[in-house]
């Protein structure tokens, strides 16, 4: 896995805008072949990896699944009998508790199962990856320490492993409330001006970072992690009560 002459295969599915921001970075480790719905192959063939139907991308002996989670159930139902024995398919979703469910429901017992969710994108990882936080949730695998291996020792990633249940508990916060603001200010258009604070400042960082994030991924951040609404409900009355001061 870590040297040219051991290139593994990788298959991955969803090549929308994290599959060919992460993929230059796999590119030393593994032999890449991709799909998705849309024809991209085109742009398969710029970034130098193969393009390939999902019965053959599903048929390796890694399998990534970059797709959003209300996406995820039929693509595993298309997947289930393509996958081979003592394959490890992982899927890169923003919420761990419904992916994970569904790999458990449909995926047969021979093959090896991890979540993962890089907490990061194109626009954190714009000038490179090494540092930054990678959560894995081991499920059904014996392969989770290889995985971690190569997370750290070649992306030199930061790895939390995490059950399923603290990462989604946690993103409600670091995700969920944070997309919720800054697609509410990238809404608003706030304006970049030069009496600026940096508290300001940071509020336009996060409008640049956040606002600008695929309909698919905030759906998914906020509709597909069940402890999401609380958080948002509770950040919506904080602000009614504020708001009630000050008019008082």
């Amino acid at each position: 896995m870590t040297t040219i002459q051991q290139k593994r295969e990788l298959g991955f599915i969803g090549y929308g805008g994290f599959g060919r921001f992460i993929i230059p970075h796999l590119k030393p480790y593994f032999n890449i072949t991709v799909f998705d719905n849309l024809d991209l192959s085109a742009k398969a063939k710029e970034q130098g990896v193969h393009w390939g139907s999902l019965e053959e991308v599903a048929s390796k002996e890694l399998v990534a699944l970059a797709v959003p989670v209300q996406f995820l159930e039929n693509l595993l139902i298309n997947i289930k009998n393509l996958v081979q024995p003592k394959a490890l398919v992982f899927d890169l979703s923003s919420v761990k508790l419904k992916p994970i469910e569904l790999m458990l429901k449909y995926l047969p017992e021979h093959v090896d199962i991890i979540g993962t969710h890089p907490l990061f994108g194109p626009q954190s990882g714009k000038d490179g990856i090494e540092g930054l936080n990678i959560v894995v949730c081991p499920v059904r695998t014996k392969k989770n320490h290889n995985l971690i291996r190569f997370f750290s020792k070649e992306l030199k990633l930061n790895v939390m492993e995490r059950t399923p249940i603290v990462h989604d508990k946690q993103m409600a916060y670091v995700q969920a409330l944070t997309h919720f603001v800054g697609r509410a200010v990238n809404a608003m258009d706030i304006p970049d001006v030069e009496q600026k604070t940096p508290a300001y400042q940071y509020l336009l960082y996060i409008k640049r970072n956040l606002g600008q994030d695929s309909m698919d991924l905030f759906l998914t951040i906020e509709k597909e992690n069940p402890y999401a609404k609380e958080v948002r409900d509770q950040f919506i009355e904080e602000l009614k009560v504020l708001n009630k001061l000050l008019e008082e």
